[in-house]
């Protein structure tokens, strides 16, 4: 069977209610696989302690290591977890979601992390009262201090990757016991809020759900029979997670779909031939807009990414503009697709941002530890872009989602590129406020840019103090300086915020302001040579 029709059978056949109980490991035995994960982590990583300390790493295997003997079979895997995701990046993890010799049961409700808050979007059929219940409180501890315990144990390159397992996590109450939101292993107590209502209830666990397939994020896939807050189609992402490389032309709005759930060849099509039929596809349609759709590409095969990259680039021209839609599934080798079109295209990304870093560990080994079969994987390669750093792609427009969406079956990212139009340049925004309404005019464009939902996601700290730059390079001086006043007061933890601030003031004549802007720059980062220079400038007499 191929891929596709083995993964479908596991993912929407009814799920069993019983499970094969694990083996019972002595304390010498999970001492063992602890020592495996410390020897795994030591010789296989390139860099184990770049986030954490190996003091600290090691104080916490010693730790573990000496509490084995007390602790129950659950609380031991967490604490590996736990342990696992100090490294902190996304691949070097152990993980229940992919792991059949881990055995958590999960309740039989599927929770999601909404931009409006946790909610229960889909359950088995004894449980449909509670979809559309919002998640206040699990065990009696405040969601938020139950999403903070359970981003402990997430292997994650960044807040987005916590955002995609914690509910999973905390759908499980083997999970939830060890990390102290339950009192027991087979059940869960759950705080509920509909409107003003609110209810308590407690849920038992049920089966041991089908690991997710290798490289697809399946976070909003429902079981077959189960009820779904969605009742009508489902929006477009949704209807065929599993299927590679789908193409679907979108004529009444003049667009090219092309969603991406696996940078892999298939036995239908390898991914350069994929590419090619989008760019001819192109070519035979001339779309307004080809939208690439990367939100459940949780990677693959990164050396397989040129040759689709290549295509797009091809396919881009003044006609037709290229759109990426990204979220919190959009992981791994799917980076290196976001990587190149980021530097090479002109394309507008849409959406949330994903769950891996344009530089990060990865490439992750697999174990298998020696008594309890459970699976632990470990970066072993450094994967750098350039000289970015960042925590994510940035993201041009974000288009959240709301409980309120998922239950309409809307998909407001592709709302959002439907309706894309170019916004108005940041420059031209605060001249215009700085000019028409001074320095309180420029706070409010300011305050404005930040608040807006779509800028959610934008690299504020240089897009900001970019802007208030190019007043002055348009000859605007004096609103340069009030637009870069209002930027330093917005963001007054970013060096360049200042160092324009400084830089602008100086040559409007303000020697004071600049002289003032540059040291409030050196104080966030002593070796600033361009604020020390402006520095020296405005200090001359």
């Amino acid at each position: 069977m191929t891929r596709l029709v083995l993964a479908l059978l596991l993912l929407l056949a009814p799920l069993a209610p019983g499970r094969t109980e694990p083996a019972v490991l002595t304390p010498e035995q999970w001492r063992q696989d602890l020592h495996t994960v410390q020897h795994e982590l030591e010789t296989r990583h390139p860099n184990p302690y770049h986030q954490t300390s190996k003091q600290k790493l090691d104080a916490a295997f010693a730790d573990l290591d000496r509490r084995i003997p007390g602790l129950s079979r659950n609380q031991v895997i967490v604490g590996m977890m736990r342990i696992v995701a100090m490294v902190g990046d996304g691949h070097t993890r152990i993980d229940p979601r992919k792991d059949k010799a881990m055995q958590f049961a999960s309740l039989p409700i599927r929770l999601y992390d909404f931009d409006d808050g946790i909610f229960i979007r889909a359950a088995e059929p004894k449980w449909t009262s509670l979809i559309g219940w919002r998640v206040d409180a699990i065990g009696g501890v405040a969601i938020a201090e139950a999403k903070r315990r359970a981003a402990e144990l997430i292997s994650a390159d960044n807040e987005m990757g916590n955002r995609q397992l914690a509910p999973l996590y905390l759908e499980m109450p083997a999970i939830l016991e060890a990390i102290g939101l339950s009192a027991r292993q087979d059940s869960a107590i759950l705080t509920l809020r509909h409107g003003s209502g609110t209810r308590v209830v407690t849920i038992p666990a049920a089966q041991v759900n089908p690991p997710w397939p290798p490289d697809t994020d399946i976070a909003l896939t429902t079981p077959k029979g189960w009820a779904d807050a969605c009742r009508g189609p489902g929006p477009l992402y949704l209807q065929g997670p599993l299927e590679a490389h789908r193409l679907i032309d979108l004529p009444e709005s003049k667009a090219l779909y092309a969603q991406l759930n696996w940078v892999a060849d298939t036995d239908a099509e390898r991914l350069d031939r994929y590419g090619k039929r989008i760019l001819e596809r192109a070519r035979q349609t001339n779309p307004r807009a080809i939208i690439l759709d990367l939100r459940l590409n949780q990677g693959g095969n990164g050396n397989l990414a040129n040759s689709l990259v290549s295509s797009l680039i091809r396919a881009e021209d003044a006609d037709t503009h290229l759109f990426v839609i990204t979220g919190r599934g959009t992981f791994s080798a799917s980076q290196f697709i976001l990587n190149d079109l980021d530097r090479l295209t002109d394309a507008v990304f849409v959406g949330e941002p994903a769950s891996s870093k344009p530089s990060s560990y990865g490439d992750a080994f697999k174990t298998n530890l020696p008594n309890s079969g459970i699976a632990m994987r470990t970066s072993i390669y450094w994967w750098q872009d350039g000289q970015d750093f960042d925590p994510y792609t940035w993201i041009d427009v974000a288009a959240p989602l709301r409980f309120a969406d998922y239950a309409s079956c809307r998909d407001p990212a592709l709302e959002a590129v439907l309706s894309y139009s170019t916004p108005k340049p940041l420059d031209d925004i605060l001249f215009e406020a700085a000019r028409l309404g001074g320095i309180a005019g420029a706070r409010q464009a300011v305050k404005g840019y930040l608040t807006e939902t779509r800028n959610r996601y934008q690299n504020v700290r240089v897009a900001l103090p970019r802007a208030a730059e190019m007043v002055f390079h348009a000859g605007h001086k004096a609103e340069a300086v009030i637009a870069a006043n209002a930027v330093a007061e917005a963001l007054p933890d970013t060096v360049d915020a200042w160092v324009v601030l400084a830089y602008v003031a100086l040559q409007n004549g303000e020697k004071s302001l600049a002289k003032t802007a540059a040291q409030r720059a050196i104080g966030l980062d002593p070796n600033q040579r361009t604020a020390r220079e402006l520095l020296e400038q405005a200090s001359a007499p």
